[in-house]
């Protein structure tokens, strides 16, 4: 309704009892918080249901700017462009969903618009009939694909950018998504909920390198952290863990296990990739132990976790830091062989030949010859 875009909405409306999803970072550990979803207050309407899904519904939640935690998406009723302002979670307008069928509809019950004007704005054209069966080109302006931070319109093509400067009262525009200009234009819609904590690991000393038969005496050890993102929280993108050795430690490996799609950098101690909603992964070190080690001793690895293209929750750190004892034990005995097995056999078996043929030959000596009648 292009009469409309222009006007604003008298006042924000507040909900009472609206909490969002969020994660408390403490400095050892980011506890997840328990997601309250706020509530939609009645609007002209609801999305309408589609059978061809755009992608997984996501919210009532806040979006806001990836290094700009404090900046929410605000708009009002019909015909209101949308801002960045300091998030409340009490603001109706800054509430947002994006539904089943690409429609991304805010608290007052209006839809995100990428009309002809470069600045998106939300109103109720095409009664936010989203992406369906029969709906053809109506309404293709509201419909858009989230994708590791990026908000794409179906229809026009450009993505959600920032305007500048980031600041209370910046508008959010339309922008290229190859281009997303010096503002940015990754957004977090709702907050991530990034657990860590420590692994199975430790050191054995002992052992020959390399298995080698009389190689000089070496050890070796692994530590390892569980990275977890919470059911309730939006996917966790650009989580990485940094290992810290102490200076008489050297790194050989990294690996992941439970989590797909990460890549490691063993030079760097880094391994990097996305949680999504309820998914967990194990990292994992290896590498040598210095040639001083003894049983008994214990070194101190320190893990960091940061999660850099989700937001955390307001007001609480990104990152966090762990400490890891990798104590040192004895190796555990070689198993022998099989050429080694044989050989023991063999060795086993002629000695028995031997100790019979001897017995045999001493109860012959002693046998007590016959004499002739």
């Amino acid at each position: 309704m292009p009469g409309l875009r222009r006007s604003r909405a008298a006042g924000a409306l507040r909900i009472t009892g609206a909490a969002l999803a969020a994660a408390v970072l403490t400095p050892a550990v980011l506890t997840p918080a328990v997601l309250t979803p706020a509530v939609l207050t009645a609007g002209p309407a609801r999305a309408s249901g589609s059978t061809r899904a755009a992608g997984p519904a996501i919210g009532p939640v806040q979006i806001n700017l990836v290094g700009h935690p404090r900046l929410c998406w605000q708009a009002g009723g019909n015909g209101s462009d949308v801002t960045l302002e300091r998030c409340d979670p009490a603001v109706a307008g800054q509430q947002w969903s994006l539904t089943s069928n690409g429609v991304v509809m805010n608290g007052n019950g209006y839809c995100l618009e990428a009309g002809p004007p470069a600045a998106l704005y939300i109103d109720f054209a095409g009664q936010c009939a989203g992406e369906g069966p029969g709906n053809g080109q109506i309404g293709r302006g509201q419909v858009w694909q989230y994708r590791a931070g990026q908000l794409a319109s179906a229809g026009t093509g450009a993505c959600a950018g920032a305007g500048r400067p980031v600041a209370p009262g910046a508008p959010v525009v339309r922008r290229p998504c190859s281009s997303p200009g010096p503002a940015g234009s990754r957004w977090s819609i709702g907050y991530s909920a990034v657990t860590v904590a420590p692994g199975p690991g430790g050191g054995a000393i002992g052992g020959p390198a390399s298995g080698a038969i009389g190689g000089p005496a070496r050890g070796a050890f692994t530590a390892s952290v569980t990275v977890a993102n919470a059911a309730s929280a939006q996917a966790a993108y650009g989580v990485a863990v940094t290992f810290s050795l102490p200076p008489h430690l050297a790194a050989s490996g990294l690996r992941v296990t439970g989590a797909s799609g990460w890549t490691c950098d063993v030079r760097r101690v880094t391994c990097a990739g996305t949680l999504p909603s309820g998914a967990s992964g194990r990292v994992a070190v290896t590498g040598r132990l210095p040639a001083p080690s003894r049983p008994g001793h214990s070194y101190t690895v320190r893990a960091r976790a940061a999660v850099t293209g989700t937001s955390q929750r307001r007001g609480t750190p990104r990152t966090a830091t762990i400490s890891l004892r990798v104590p040192v034990h004895p190796a555990a005995p070689r198993p022998a062989s099989p050429i080694h097995s044989r050989l023991l056999l063999v060795a086993a078996v002629a000695a028995a030949l031997l100790l019979a043929g001897s017995l045999l030959l001493v109860l012959a000596r002693r046998r007590p010859s016959r004499t002739r009648a």
